[in-house]
């Protein structure tokens, strides 16, 4: 092919998070003579934070949509299903690929019946529990299983994932190839060693035991579950802190419940202590960071992470914790026993259960030689086998040899 092999990326919400930073850096790395990229996106409504700057920042060239919506909205849908048809028909990309099972849906469907010579299609996890009603979850089934027709390719992000989606009926065996969610390492590489300058911002002081995680604040991630367990941890871990990294709709509901189960909570806007407990040795101490962009320097500040997720397709976050040689403890769900080894790189406990990630985190958190050996072990798994350009690298096979075959 003489000219540049066009690739067009579909996705609803260019918000913060792993899928859209995912999809940002793979059209930011396929542009230039062999490629020419377009993001193609709806309103980044949400309380996680636009990535649109970022987009601008990276120089990919982006269409809204204003019509491609993650919820389910007949008639937005159908407004969106015909301009996409009509930007295909136009643009006449070589590839498209769709991201996310909305923008999947309606994306592979436009694609063919445009003409689009090759489309692929990555879940990022998929919606099939914990996301919504049984109604809505089986809608999504008979949608993608209906959609898998359209794809030439499937991409999960581990191989439990493409398992899962398997067994559901969605796709063939022969459609389905894993690639995991890289990670650029070199922000993370840079923050290693400033943990105690984020404990001294935040007056933590060194000796105290420090968990956290990384995520959206949503029913899915399961942060009320890393509340309740942090709080059945008692005097044994005294004055343990809690780092709670991100953003989202369930910021006063969590806070509340830490008020009610006896902890000092502290925003990014105030201290903002529980009650005349505050000050109690023993006190669990809680921090909503809001959302960073610095996030290894807050990694870097924890002794053990925690993914207590209810759906995940992967858990980009966890390879991050990995490579800061951070031990893990994470849900038996999805992607994350792909990840975390149990019993070598972290730990693996039951979805929903405060009383097993509770366990899982005094263990880890009362034996210092554990966690160095399970961090070290981690770092080793993911570093560089889990890394951006291992992805990317993948992905370019993909996409050459789908441009061949439809030659």
């Amino acid at each position: 092919m003489s000219r540049p092999i066009r690739i067009f990326h579909i996705i609803t919400r260019m918000v913060r998070g792993g899928a859209q930073e995912n999809t940002l850096r793979t059209a930011a790395h396929f542009r230039g003579s062999d490629w020419e990229s377009v993001l193609v996106t709806g309103p980044p409504d949400g309380p996680e934070g636009s990535m649109e700057p970022d987009v601008l920042h990276a120089g990919v060239p982006m269409i809204s949509v204003p019509d491609l919506v993650r919820e389910l909205a007949p008639r937005s849908d159908v407004r969106a299903y015909r301009l996409l048809v009509e930007l295909f028909r136009r643009e006449r990309p070589d590839i498209v690929h769709t991201h996310t099972s909305k923008a999947g849906i309606l994306g592979r469907i436009a694609a063919r019946h445009a003409g689009v010579p090759a489309v692929i299609h990555t879940p990022h996890g998929h919606v099939f529990h914990s996301y919504g009603s049984g109604v809505k979850t089986r809608i999504f089934v008979q949608a993608e299983r209906f959609c898998a027709r359209y794809a030439d390719r499937l991409v999960a992000l581990t191989p439990r994932e493409r398992d899962e989606t398997l067994e559901l009926g969605i796709g063939r065996q022969d459609q389905w190839i894993v690639i995991h969610s890289g990670v650029d390492f070199e922000p993370f590489e840079a923050a290693r060693g400033s943990g105690s300058e984020v404990r001294r911002e935040l007056e933590i002081p060194e000796d105290s035991p420090v968990v956290g995680t990384v995520g959206r604040l949503v029913h899915v991630k399961g942060q009320n579950t890393l509340i309740d367990a942090v709080a059945k941890l008692g005097r044994e871990l005294p004055r343990t802190h809690v780092l709670l990294v991100g953003a989202g709709d369930l910021l006063p509901a969590l806070t509340e419940q830490a008020r009610l189960l006896g902890m000092e909570v502290r925003t990014q806007f105030a201290f903002q202590p529980a009650s005349q407990l505050a000050g109690d040795p023993y006190l669990p101490v809680i921090h909503f960071t809001g959302m960073r962009r610095d996030v290894g320097r807050y990694l870097d500040a924890m002794d053990v992470f925690a993914l207590p997720s209810l759906n995940e397709g992967m858990g980009r976050v966890l390879v991050e914790a990995m490579a800061m040689e951070l031990p893990c403890v994470g849900a038996r769900v999805s992607g994350i026993p792909d990840v975390i080894e149990d019993g070598r790189t972290g730990l693996i406990v039951p979805p929903a259960d405060p009383n097993a990630l509770a366990a899982g985190l005094r263990r880890l958190l009362l034996d210092s030689g554990l966690r160095r050996a399970m961090g070290a072990a981690g770092r080793s798994r993911v570093v560089p086998g889990y890394s951006q350009g291992e992805m990317l690298r993948l992905l370019e096979v993909e996409y050459r040899r789908l441009v061949r075959v439809v030659q």
